[in-house]
């Protein structure tokens, strides 16, 4: 067998990083707002929707970030699989919300990549101990992340019944996530780390939100 140098090391992670990037295909359900009729609001409304989900196309970006992290760290062929699979998920509400934004004649977030590459960064840290730790970040991420869905649902002109569809989709789906973490195992997280989590993206969304 042969012994890698850690150079070799990370240069295999690297590679293996790239390619679950690039190989993550989507789930293939269909757009949630495929079949409802646009409405007409105010730009003042389009606007705040615009933000609102550019906002969440930047979460997901870090979602898949986080997932992959979470893949590459895994100790089992079973926690990898599962993590991939919701990335897949994850990465049809990317897709999701940047088709609602190219809808409004929006754009996306400037800050992307750093989302993304920092969310890899915590999903190998939050898991390079063990699954379980993992699985209890994921839980408290989706938890995280329903709660702040549900506030946007709140903010979105009633009348623009095509986001709100996207969203509440969403939702149900961070709902299941953290409920298959939880019965996959997942341990309780400290409460200072789901503060600081809220911090962090409390700082995305505050970013993200204007550029």
């Amino acid at each position: 067998m042969k012994n890698y140098t850690d150079v070799d090391k990370i240069i295999i992670k690297g590679n293996n990083l790239i390619n679950m990037f690039f190989n993550i295909k989507t789930s293939g359900r269909k757009y949630p707002a495929k079949d409802t009729k646009e409405t007409v609001i105010s730009n003042t409304e389009k606007k705040l929707v615009v933000n609102l989900m550019r906002v969440n196309h930047s979460g997901e970006v870090a979602a898949q970030g986080l997932y992959i992290g979470h893949a590459l760290a895994a100790k089992t062929k079973i926690q990898k699989e599962m993590m991939l699979k919701m990335a897949a998920e994850e990465k049809d509400h990317l897709e999701w919300c940047g088709k609602r934004i190219e809808e409004l004649n929006g754009r996306t977030s400037i800050f992307n990549p750093f989302w993304f590459v920092g969310s890899v960064a915590i999903g190998i840290l939050s898991s390079v101990s063990n699954d379980k730790n993992g699985l209890g970040f994921i839980e408290e991420t989706e938890k995280q992340v329903a709660s702040h869905l549900d506030s946007h649902i709140n903010k979105i002109p009633d009348n623009d019944k095509k986001t709100i569809k996207i969203l509440k989709k969403m939702k149900s789906d961070e709902e299941n996530h953290a409920k298959e973490a939880h019965k996959s195992g997942a341990n309780e997280i400290p409460l200072t780390t789901k503060k600081l989590m809220k911090i962090a993206a409390g700082v995305m969304k505050f970013t993200s939100y204007r550029l």
